[in-house]
């Protein structure tokens, strides 16, 4: 009747009646969200054995240390990169030659890693990952002020190309169980939706899941790009400054797209 669709009564409480909002999320969640980020038992991160800073080791001689440093060059890093995400590598055992890129919770505490290979082989993983669950992490959370518009993208190297209020879904999964949903809607944070180009049906999917929630949401039109990782960091800034809000009728237009010609004859 009133044209409000959603999973909740979140959107309807917020609009009309919004000090009570926090009272129905505590009360009437049937479990999906209480108010308060779910506890998850805490998993230890050690950084891998050997790891290396790559900012204090700019002039290192060991070739493998300057072959990751002119991958890191060659996806348009700088100096001040290898300091902001405090990227690095290692010398010996499985993460030798792999571009590494650790994540801090909020009180600064090591949370998560992920060791990209610099060599272009059909052999061995591309990457090497913290055994960690991924719904337990909020990737670089130290960097994230939850008062502002939150860009998500997929992959940690998709950050390196974005402003500072930016974090990653460590891959293409995105729920109401995982750390990340949960603390953007315990905070109401804006959410600027920046995924692959592959990933239409699941942008349509998390829009709408975040927005029965009451949360705004944009999303970022790549243009030519598949990912973020292709864009400059002024192509990234345009487009989010053109940025458009989602609508209910955008899920729709996107199912009408994807219907195939002749499939309905």
């Amino acid at each position: 009747v009133c044209d409000i669709k959603g999973r909740s009564l979140g959107p309807l409480l917020k609009k009309n009646s919004p000090a009570h909002l926090n009272e129905y999320n505590t009360k009437f969640s049937k479990g999906i969200y209480t108010g308060e980020a779910v506890d998850a038992p805490e998993e230890v991160v050690t950084p891998p054995n050997g790891f290396k800073l790559l900012a204090i080791n700019l002039g290192a001689k060991d070739p493998d240390i300057q072959d990751t440093i002119r991958y890191a060059r060659s996806r348009n890093l700088t100096n001040k990169d290898f300091w902001y995400f405090k990227l690095g590598t290692c010398t010996r055992g499985k993460f030798r030659r792999r571009l590494i890129m650790p994540s801090f919770n909020e009180e600064g505490q090591l949370n998560y890693y992920v060791a990209r290979t610099i060599d272009n082989s059909e052999n061995g993983m591309k990457y090497l990952n913290a055994k960690v669950s991924k719904k337990n992490v909020i990737f670089n959370e130290i960097n994230i002020d939850w008062k502002k518009e939150l860009t998500i993208v997929e992959g940690p190297m998709d950050l390196t190309k974005c402003d500072s209020n930016t974090t990653c879904l460590l891959g293409s999964h995105f729920s109401e169980e995982y750390a990340l949903f949960q603390k953007i809607i315990k905070n109401n944070t804006p959410v600027l939706l920046a995924l692959d180009s592959d990933m239409g049906d699941k942008i349509q999917k998390y829009s709408k899941l975040l927005s029965s929630y009451g949360i705004q949401v944009k999303l970022l039109d790549l243009g030519r790009h598949a990912d973020v990782g292709e864009m400059t960091k002024m192509e990234f800034l345009r487009a989010k400054n053109n940025a458009k809000l989602w609508r209910q009728n955008d899920r729709l237009y996107h199912l009408i797209g994807s219907i195939k010609s002749g499939s309905l004859l």
